[in-house]
């Protein structure tokens, strides 16, 4: 069967190129976690990428309010219903059920008009005021449903639950062909509020299992899927050396740092690691070779002056693109964010040589959870090796410890 992008990219990778045509998916979860802005970006992404018209039924929210909600993402709603490529209508279920009953009701004559292919219903909650009887609500879903289906509409639905211990098997999961689940949770460690979208079922499609880290981006809902890379074949010149420029060091490694793979720097605080790592880049770009420098504790100005007292010009190596310095403080750092934001850098940059200083600040984030800084960094390894670049990562111990690492890595 043919998919349909739900607009969403990092959705539509976990969802390994989107929904199926034809289906019908249901977004659930609390208040203010996402569930509508979902499901306006199906619609307009569908209307404005792929020539898609659609139709927006809320069973809660005026019109107004869904343009004014809109815009703050650049979505115009207004203008796109007068091109007629969309139809925003507030109503009640009993309206939408009549509606679809009768052989040339309003939702059928907006569909022959303006060829709609997709459709959004928020929320599925209402529909408990149709009936108090539980099955006679799922047997006037299914209804719902296939009337909807049965017309060729791809259909969105959404549906609220009161809190994150109130989720559970509901006969909307039963009757859709897909469940996205969207979460606003604080973090037990750190207090801070993170949001996470699941796909708990996709019937007749495969899907990236998981809670994957999204966040509301200036443009819409941006999703960060857990695998950052698909698997694919080792980039050309793998086995390549690199020289460090430190022509001892060079000795010690057999020639340098092979290509695609990646080097532990590992010290007492003072002992000269960002150096080596400067030094390191430094050597690449005398070579015409870009390289990546993330920074999440030193601001990019300190960096430079550390440079500039051995010689190394990186404001000019930066201007002339050789270098790319990427600061991230780790106060602020979200790592699912955070791998695909390298990942983004290797891909645009060509970068061939990367350091990360320092691994020790970057993965303050899961400090506390041994596992999740293994499984983070394994990411980054594997995601530096599949694009090709040798990757120094920077770690500090404590004065006299026998550790190389302060989490196992």
């Amino acid at each position: 069967m043919e998919k349909i992008p739900t607009g969403i990219e990092g959705l539509d990778l976990i969802l390994m190129g989107g929904i199926l045509r034809g289906h019908a998916i249901l977004v659930e979860g609390t208040p203010g976690a996402g569930k509508t802005t979902v499901g306006i970006q199906f619609i307009h992404e569908g209307i404005v990428r792929h020539g898609e018209a659609g139709l927006i039924i809320s069973f809660e929210q005026f019109p107004a309010q869904l343009y004014r909600d809109a815009v703050n993402f650049g979505w115009d709603l207004r203008a796109l219903e007068a091109e007629n490529k969309v139809r925003v209508c507030c109503t009640s279920p009993e309206v939408l059920r009549d509606q679809l009953q009768k052989p040339e009701g309003l939702i059928d004559e907006w569909i022959q008009e303006m060829g709609a292919r997709r459709i959004l219903i928020d929320s599925m909650s209402h529909l408990d005021t149709l009936s108090a009887d539980p099955m006679e609500r799922r047997m006037l879903a299914v209804s719902l449903l296939n009337a909807l289906k049965q017309r060729g509409l791809t259909v969105l639905v959404t549906k609220e639950v009161a809190s994150e211990e109130g989720y559970g098997c509901s006969f909307e999961e039963y009757v859709v062909d897909a469940v996205i689940r969207v979460t606003n949770t604080a973090d037990r460690e750190t207090g801070r509020r993170q949001r996470h979208v699941e796909v708990l079922k996709s019937r007749g499609q495969d899907h990236i299992s998981g809670r994957h880290y999204f966040r509301f981006g200036p443009e819409g809902i941006e999703v960060f899927p857990l695998q950052v890379v698909p698997e694919c074949q080792a980039a050309a010149g793998e086995g390549a050396l690199l020289p460090t420029g430190v022509a001892g060091l060079d000795h010690l490694l057999e020639g340098g740092v092979r290509r695609s793979s990646s080097l532990l720097l590992s010290g007492e605080s003072g002992t000269g690691k960002t150096i080596l790592g400067l030094q390191f880049l430094n050597e690449g770009a005398s070579l015409g070779e870009k390289g990546l420098l993330f920074l999440y504790q030193e601001a990019p100005e300190q960096v430079q002056q550390v440079a500039a007292s051995f010689g190394w010009d990186l404001a000019r190596l930066q201007a002339e693109g050789l270098i790319t310095v990427v600061y991230a403080p780790f106060a602020e750092l979200s790592l699912a964010e955070h791998l695909w934001m390298v990942r983004a850098q290797l891909q645009e940059t060509g970068a061939r040589r990367v350091v990360f200083d320092s691994l020790t600040a970057m993965l303050h984030e899961v400090s506390q959870q041994p596992h999740m800084a293994k499984e983070r960094t394994d990411q980054l390894v594997r995601l530096t090796k599949e694009l090709g670049a040798a990757a120094v990562f920077i770690a500090e111990v404590p004065a006299g410890s026998s550790r190389i690492s302060s989490y196992g890595v």
